[in-house]
């Protein structure tokens, strides 16, 4: 007994030594950890597309024309001229005609990796999604519009990278119909070029792609893996998935995505947007109204997430119903948005077509906001993918509403964990948080593993810890040692059939 005493004082003593010796842990640096991937055969890996969130895809008109949204010089029309505001729009329609009628001249014209304002003191620039694409490029993506040599003739051929610009305006399953003609023509492109340089292509259906998506890109996405191409029934039951996209894909990377929604959508909708922050014009809700993609990022009714009088007062209404929209005069429906609606409408023969036609497009939008719920809430993930989840959390982010009694207008936002713009709760598709109804099903899709992560919502994409994840998911897992996705969908499907799921939601 008394040998014990020396020996734990020097137990004691050498652990203090080594806690006083001990460093703060340095920021990764991808740029040194990945720099072999420069130097790996670029058909060892899978091509990757990199998918943007709500407005990080810049709009022009036609090929050539005037930027409309994310201009080199400024960010955008200007909304409060007439012909500003009408470029930036979506049209309103005349009659029943549906909204994937409804087309204009405008035209994806690429990601927004640099926002730019121009302001009364000067010009001002703001990163979006150029830290994506760098770190990208540190793990040896060439980012072009169709694969090619890196160097010589005789140099490494870079790793085939892409960026999926769409109209983010349209709405979830517009951008997936775009994400499908995508992935088609980049296939045959890749196919083609791999021939042509060295006389052979692997078969189209064993090429897969690698994803990493944004915000509403991710949703954009998980529609794709979830139905490819195809419409939400405008009737019956919501869609049961075949994960049609999911056989064209081996990874599959999500970054906040909204999948229970967000207040903040419908906040702008009643209220409008500053989407650069207090120097950025004002984007009201007249403008924002005709735009599909917004509601269908509007929380679900099942969660109470808006309220009157207190949070704990009764629904307004159903979200979805444009009844509960006209009697709190919101929206496309404020009275105070017809001067903006009749820029939008010159042809409407005054205040009555004009209120017709925007209570037909709101009830179009609502809509289709409940039948895209009702598909992205089914649960479960394909055997044959693998699916990765990044969610942003440790700052308080807007949860709930509480409407006036009087009018039904906003007076007060409630908190939650989040990343400032998306609930931890809706990333992780955790029903049991916020107030969720206590039969609901809380299991979450099947991601293969999720990153939890302090940070704001764009911030995420470039911060140095998801970077080091992103590129060992990537190129250093065992994941990045199966050969361009080649191998047989069926057998994976077998294989981990387990790990299906099929818990059902509702709106």
């Amino acid at each position: 007994m008394s040998g014990d005493g020396p020996s734990r004082r020097a137990a004691l003593l050498g652990a203090l030594a080594l806690a006083g010796c001990g460093a703060s842990p340095r920021t990764p640096d991808v740029a040194s950890l990945y720099r072999f991937a420069g130097r790996l055969d670029a058909e060892e890996r899978r091509p990757i597309v990199a998918i943007p969130g709500l407005m990080g895809s810049r709009l022009r008109v036609g090929a050539d024309g005037p930027f409309a949204w994310g201009g080199p010089r400024r960010l955008s029309a200007d909304v409060s001229d007439a012909e500003g505001l009408r470029r930036l729009a979506l049209p309103i329609g005349r009659g029943p005609e549906p909204l994937s009628a409804l087309s204009d001249d405008l035209r994806p014209a690429g990601v927004m990796r640099e926002a730019n304002a121009l302001l009364p003191f000067g010009a001002v620039q703001q990163q979006v999604y150029a830290g994506l694409i760098e770190v990208l490029r540190n793990g040896g993506y060439g980012f072009a519009d169709a694969p090619r040599r890196a160097g010589g003739t005789d140099a490494a051929v870079a790793a085939e990278a892409f960026e999926f610009a769409y109209d983010w305006r349209r709405g979830i399953v517009a951008g997936a119909k775009a994400l499908d003609a995508f992935v088609a023509r980049k296939t045959e492109e890749i196919l083609a070029a791999r021939k042509a340089r060295d006389g052979r292509a692997p078969a189209p259906e064993a090429l897969r792609f690698d994803f990493v998506a944004h915000s509403l890109g991710a949703l954009v996405l998980r529609w794709w893996l979830m139905y490819g191409a195809a419409d939400p029934p405008e009737d019956g039951p919501p869609p049961e998935p075949d994960w049609i996209g999911a056989r064209r894909t081996a990874c599959a990377i999500f970054v906040g995505p909204p999948n229970l929604g967000s207040i903040g959508a419908f906040r702008s909708l009643l209220e409008g947007r500053r989407p650069g922050g207090p120097f950025t014009p004002h984007y009201p809700p007249g403008l924002l109204g005709t735009y599909p993609s917004i509601y269908q990022l509007m929380p679900r009714d099942r969660h109470g997430r808006v309220s009157v009088g207190t949070a704990e007062g009764p629904s307004p209404g159903s979200l979805y119903d444009v009844e509960t929209w006209a009697e709190g005069g919101w929206g496309l429906l404020d009275p105070a948005e017809d001067g903006r609606l009749s820029r939008l409408m010159p042809e409407a023969r005054g205040r009555a077509e004009r209120e017709r036609r925007a209570r037909a497009h709101l009830a179009k939008c609502l809509a289709a906001a409940r039948r895209v719920h009702q598909g992205l809430d089914r649960r479960g993930a394909p055997g044959f993918a693998d699916l990765f989840l990044v969610v942003g959390t440790g700052l308080d982010t807007p949860a709930a509403m509480v409407l006036d009694e009087a009018g039904g207008r906003p007076r007060r936002l409630l908190d939650e964990e989040g990343d400032g713009v998306v609930l931890r709760a809706s990333a992780l598709m955790d029903e049991s948080q916020g107030g969720g109804p206590s039969d609901a099903p809380r299991r979450p899709v099947g991601y293969r593993t999720v990153l939890l992560l302090p940070g704001e919502h764009v911030e995420l994409t470039r911060n140095p810890v998801f970077a080091d994840n992103l590129l060992f998911w990537l190129l250093g897992s065992p994941l990045a040692t199966q050969s361009g996705g080649e191998a047989s969908v069926a057998t994976a499907e077998a294989a981990a059939a387990r790990r299906r799921g099929g818990a059902e939601g509702g709106p």
